[in-house]
């Protein structure tokens, strides 16, 4: 980790630097960011490029997670004078718990170093949106605050607990759900053909997938060329399966049924689907794993077998078995962590190859600075959910296509992309169309603030 910095930045977030220096931006000395962030190495290059535009390293306070931690990263960072707030490790099925926690010392060792410097806002880049929802009062009274969200998870948290501040969702940007979600699927599935099943192919295997959104869509996607067999449950009676999938993978009605039929499942919802739904018949000796933050996805089945005789987590993969499911055996990976950071190493992708959402994270928290210098200007209101400028996502998009070209990567053939939505994600229209928020009775988008933001690229 001593010469990461030698790299630094990468193609896309270089780009994103010159850009934005070339039109005279600056986050400013007055502006600090909390952080809530998987320590792997894409976080050493955001970090680097967000100082390189104008935050103090000193200024910024960041907590990760306890199962995508890397102390290396850490360490890096730490030397460099970023405030890395340690993670406590909690029981299994109690992450969020611990985490609520953990978010508020972060929370107060953040308010107590600021209140002896002149910073006059914060700028938060959230994973779970539980840093977002959990700001203090008196820090909102202090400083003007908009965040970042980056994941499903923290969107969902959202609809149950209103932000009191504006939140800009790159967590719903056409390029994270129409194009980063084949990158972490490709990982995903990686990580299970290898440190799950060891090498062993699945074929004979059931494989059943919780949820169809953007994750969801990717992993079905790849794993019908493992095997013929791909079932999914989503509760969304209306979801439309993508045309590539049609005639590939069955729709079942419920989650039982999915946990009867399959072998191995893998939840890509993003939320709690087992709430209120547990205990349930399934099959003996399932297989469960998450792609999806924390533990919520599975917690209810964890806080159920965690009581009964013969439950066990293997020491090294984290993994828990129980032969006292309603059904006989269940084995849940990875403590219901999500799967991709099973490895536990200064990587869970390519950094080279998501700096793709490196450029984006950077991009959002640019227009939530931009954001507030219109509220503090009395020009717009610090609420509401918004979406990411089609601008930014175009630059950033075509800048991460013209990086995978110069290193030789075939996105195409290593993470199974439709040729006609690379092309599409080119043009501005495509990208504002699928990008969430859309305009509607409850939502107008900032056009003024996106065209400030549009003149940087």
């Amino acid at each position: 980790m001593q010469n990461s910095h030698s790299s630094l930045p990468l193609e896309v977030t270089h780009a994103l630097l010159n850009k934005a220096r070339e039109a005279r931006f600056n986050f400013g000395e007055d502006t600090a960011l909390v952080a809530v962030q998987h320590m792997l190495k894409q976080t050493i290059d955001l970090i680097w490029t967000v100082c390189a535009l104008g935050i103090s390293v000193d200024n910024i306070f960041a907590l990760g997670k306890v199962y995508s931690n890397s102390p290396p990263v850490m360490r890096y960072l730490r030397k460099l004078g970023v405030t890395i707030v340690e993670s406590t490790e909690p029981e299994a099925g109690e992450f969020h718990s611990y985490f609520e926690h953990d978010v508020d010392r972060l929370w107060k060792i953040t308010s107590d170093t600021l209140s002896k410097r002149k910073i006059k806002r914060i700028l938060i880049l959230d994973d779970s949106g539980v840093c977002i929802t959990n700001v203090p009062g008196n820090v909102l009274q202090r400083y003007s605050v908009c965040g970042v969200e980056q994941t499903s998870l923290g969107m969902f948290r959202f609809e149950e607990k209103t932000p009191r501040v504006a939140v800009i969702s790159w967590a719903r940007s056409a390029v994270k759900t129409e194009i980063g979600g084949l990158i972490f699927a490709k990982c995903l599935i990686d990580k299970v053909n290898t440190e799950f099943l060891h090498g062993r192919p699945y074929k004979a295997e059931q494989l059943g997938i919780i949820g169809m959104g953007s994750i969801g869509r990717a992993v079905a996607n790849l794993a019908v060329k493992q095997t013929g067999r791909v079932f999914f449950y989503d509760r969304n009676l209306q979801l439309d399966v993508p045309q590539r999938l049609h005639g590939r993978i069955t729709r079942l009605s419920s989650l039982e049924e999915l946990l009867q039929r399959c072998d191995l499942v893998i939840g890509c919802s993003g939320r709690n689907p087992f709430r209120d739904k547990w205990p349930s018949d399934h099959k003996p000796g399932i297989k469960l794993l998450s792609s999806s933050s924390g533990d919520q996805e599975f917690g209810p089945i964890i806080n159920d077998v965690k009581n009964k005789p013969d439950f066990k987590i293997e020491p090294a993969s984290w993994n828990i078995t129980s032969e006292r499911g309603p059904c006989g055996k269940i084995r849940i990976a990875y403590l219901g962590y999500p799967y991709t950071f099973v490895s536990r190493a200064t990587e869970a992708a390519p950094t080279k190859i998501v700096q793709l959402e490196t450029g984006g994270l950077i991009a959002s928290l640019i227009q939530a600075r931009i954001f507030l210098q219109e509220c503090e200007a009395g020009r717009v209101v610090n609420r509401g959910i918004h979406r990411v400028a089609a601008t930014s996502q175009r630059f950033i998009y075509t800048r991460w296509l013209r990086a995978m070209k110069d290193l030789n990567i075939d996105i195409v053939e290593q993470f199974d992309y439709d040729p006609a939505v690379l092309l599409a994600a080119r043009n501005e229209d495509w990208l504002t169309e699928n990008t969430e928020p859309h305009p509607n009775e409850t939502y107008t988008n900032v056009e003024h603030v996106e065209r400030l933001v549009g003149h940087l690229w």
